[in-house]
């Protein structure tokens, strides 16, 4: 199943775009997934990050210093999976928002993982998280849905201390489709990463294992009229578009 109509097509059907992939629960998976699609419609597909990021699976990643051109690169890979370092075998840092602008006007459309989770499905986000970069053009927000129903304890939480401290709860407390529904939609949670001028879509991934909680939290997320909605299963490509 296609995973591109998940993403406008004003936001990606011309060239320099840049989507930008945040959250957790599934973020690597999608991008590497909407990298191949964009690869089959597009000559010059730019994979990257603006955080850190582990080694891929699916494509070779490649170096580059951000005074280069990486049109050479392009012309050998597509899509193009480009790091700026590697600091150890599981570890490679990304790019400053800065440093990929010039990059962007080389490319028919860029897609990069704009924050780090660890692999968990649901974070609280700190100061040093970057914001996402006035250049993007649509932000996808992946939320995993084995987060529902769970509590800090549970270890499902990306910087649980802080995520307990931001919304004064223990660690006891149920974190269910609406309080997860106001933690990504509210500018308090992730939207205070995202400027309000940038066009957003949700996906609730995990929907495989976890069918009724992936749709619950669909529906609350929807009622906020904030983007589309979309639930589904990177791993076995399917998904549901909530909105219709």
């Amino acid at each position: 199943m296609n995973f591109l109509p998940i993403i406008p097509i004003d936001s990606y059907n011309r060239d320099a775009s840049a989507i930008a992939i945040f959250g957790g629960g599934g973020k690597t998976s999608l991008l590497h997934q909407i990298g191949h699609e964009c690869s089959m419609k597009f000559e010059k597909v730019l994979l990257t990050s603006i955080v850190k990021a582990g080694p891929s699976d699916s494509f070779p990643i490649q170096f580059a210093k951000p005074s280069e051109s990486i049109l050479p690169l392009l012309l050998n890979n597509n899509p193009l999976y480009l790091m700026k370092e590697k600091i150890r075998e599981d570890k490679f840092i990304g790019f400053s928002s800065n440093e990929l602008e010039s990059w962007i006007a080389q490319t028919n459309i860029c897609i990069f993982e704009a924050d780090g989770a660890r692999g968990l499905p649901l974070k609280s986000h700190n100061h040093h998280d970057p914001n996402i970069p006035p250049l993007t053009t649509h932000t996808i927000i992946v939320v995993g849905a084995d987060a529902v129903d769970t509590k800090l304890s549970d270890g499902k939480i990306h910087r649980p201390d802080l995520f307990q401290s931001l919304w004064s709860i223990n660690k006891d407390t149920r974190i269910d489709a609406p309080f997860i529904s106001k933690v990504v939609t509210s500018k308090r949670g992730y939207l205070s990463k995202i400027p309000d001028s940038i066009s957003k879509s949700f996906f609730i991934n995990k929907a495989d294992a976890f069918p009724t909680r992936a749709k619950l939290l669909a529906e609350k997320i929807a009622t906020q009229n904030i983007g589309e909605v979309f639930y589904g299963s990177i791993k076995n490509k399917w998904w549901e578009n909530l909105n219709g």
